[in-house]
């Protein structure tokens, strides 16, 4: 049996599934779209999570469909605790079947026609996939989803005989280098993405979690630490002594990010600082020795004159005019009369960028 590509809002929940049940905490329910006939509004993969009949995380598609799956999920956690749901079953899942896991508690898989029984003009069929998880299960999903991505294998998901096989990949990584007013604004935009947002500035005052929404890792160490503990600046870099500060300072590593999922973003308070970065980030590939670690977008802040010396700045370093051609500088979408989207604002300048992003993302620039 094949593989469907994962679903990327449901594998970033995945991902983040024990920030949601951290330990101790009470279990909740995943619910999966296990599969589909005719026109729906989400495919196999989109998950959601929900505790008590309220929607923690994640969409199955909204409307009817996920009021009913919000309902099914609270009766899901009356039968685990030892209640009867019977009185108060859906009468909108035509067919429901369920069955008990290697921990004893109970899946339930349920088949709901959009048009017949909720009223959606769509009017395909969904089978939704319940699971109660506990925070120990949200840590094993993640290993296992984490593990799947390195190895290039399917994640795999049992009921009875079915078996739902997902092929997750790299997820898109906003790299955002600079916590600043444009930084934060940024990261704002990007966060409902199905993108991994990662926010680094040296500065504690504003790499402060408290400023970002869920779901935005910041970190707060030297932006050039951190490139070289991951190995960005050459091999030799990753055991130097910035490295290794890093590492010493008692917090874990960000994940390195496939750097062709990658998108730079250099938006630092500091010119020099930006220019060494946008060097270093441009010289990705001489630095892993593979042409093919390059990463997908670099961007870089500023006005005209500030690209200009730069430019001219990297050129002196020894930055080639194939590296030079891959700069995305000034950031932000340009409009077809040669403008740029936006003004001087921050939040109209991650509006722009963020539109330049996506643009991107789907080949469109």
């Amino acid at each position: 049996m094949s593989a469907l590509a994962m679903d990327a809002e449901g594998q970033r929940l995945l991902t983040r599934l024990a920030d949601w049940l951290p330990e101790g905490a009470a279990p909740a329910v995943l619910v999966t779209i296990w599969s589909v006939q005719g026109s729906t509004p989400r495919g196999p993969g989109a998950r959601m999570l929900c505790r008590g009949g309220r929607l923690l995380a994640g969409t199955i598609g909204g409307g009817h469909l996920e009021e009913e799956a919000l309902r099914e999920a609270a009766q899901c956690e009356t039968a685990a605790a030892g209640g009867n749901d019977a009185e108060t079953a859906t009468p909108t899942a035509t067919e429901v079947r369920e069955e008990a896991d290697s921990s004893g508690l109970a899946a339930r898989l349920c088949r709901y026609p959009l048009g017949a029984q909720l009223g959606q003009c769509c009017g395909g069929v969904v089978w939704l996939h319940y699971r109660l998880v506990t925070p120990a299960d949200a840590r094993a999903l993640t290993q296992a989803l984490g593990h799947a991505v390195q190895a290039g294998e399917a994640l795999t998901t049992q009921f009875a005989e079915e078996t739902l096989r997902e092929l997750p990949q790299p997820l898109t990584t906003a790299l955002i280098f600079g916590a600043g007013h444009v930084g934060a604004a940024l990261a704002r935009v990007l966060q409902p993405l199905p993108w991994r947002v990662l926010v680094v500035d040296h500065r504690p005052e504003w790499a402060d979690r408290v400023r970002f929404p869920p779901g935005v890792d910041v970190v707060c160490t030297e932006p050039l630490r951190l490139l070289a503990a991951w190995g960005w600046l050459g091999a030799q870099a990753q055991g130097s002594q910035a490295a290794q500060r890093l590492t010493a300072q008692g917090r874990p590593l960000p994940v390195v990010p496939a750097p062709a999922a990658t998108r730079a973003l250099v938006m630092t308070h500091d010119h020099a600082l930006d220019r060494d970065l946008t060097e270093a980030l441009l010289r990705v590939p001489e630095s892993t020795r593979d042409p093919q670690q390059a990463l997908r977008f670099v961007g870089l802040i500023g006005s005209a004159s500030k690209i200009a010396v730069t430019q001219q700045r990297l050129r002196q370093r020894g930055v080639s005019e194939m590296a030079l051609a891959q700069l995305r500088a000034p950031i932000g979408l340009r409009l077809s009369d040669g403008q740029m989207l936006g003004n001087k604002l921050p939040g109209q300048i991650a509006i722009s960028v963020a539109a330049q992003l996506l643009a991107d993302d789907q080949g469109a620039l």
